[in-house]
């Protein structure tokens, strides 16, 4: 159980750090930026991804990895054809949108190829989605794990 425990904690912290950054992001600092003339606000955009693009891959990778030893643990991806644990799913849909806009879409700089970075309400929009479903998995997984579903 003590393997269990530490995995949790770091499961916890890692979330806190990637989530709490999406929350900083989405309703501080965009809402900023997007008072800014275009070139300065592209500016200052890529100047924050590229500050806290590393810590949230970071945090992401392990919340992924403490996340899919503790399911291990715990019985595996048979948990996840339980009506009662769609907090479980809803963890795991998270953590792959967030993965595939931090591994694939930004790397490959998708949202301003498709013109989304150039459109304010539209990027904070999504961010805002993001977070609210970020959010949602926070408290079903905290309500969930302590049995409350």
């Amino acid at each position: 159980m003590l393997t269990f425990d530490i995995l949790l904690a770091t499961h916890v912290l890692g979330v806190v750090w990637w989530v709490g950054g999406v929350a900083m992001v989405t309703a501080t600092l965009l809402p900023i930026f997007n008072g800014l003339p275009p070139p300065e606000r592209l500016q200052r955009i890529r100047q924050l991804e590229h500050r806290f693009a590393h810590q949230a891959r970071a945090a992401v990778m392990l919340v992924g990895i403490t996340g899919f030893w503790m399911l291990g643990l715990s019985g595996g991806l048979a948990r996840l054809q339980f009506a009662h644990g769609w907090w479980i799913d809803l963890m795991l849909l998270v953590w792959v949108l967030f993965s595939a806009m931090l591994f694939v879409a930004e790397p490959l700089r998708l949202p301003a190829r498709l013109g989304l970075i150039h459109k304010p309400r539209a990027f904070l929009a999504l961010h805002a989605v993001l977070l609210v479903l970020a959010l949602a998995a926070i408290a079903g997984g905290v309500t969930g794990a302590r049995g409350g579903f």
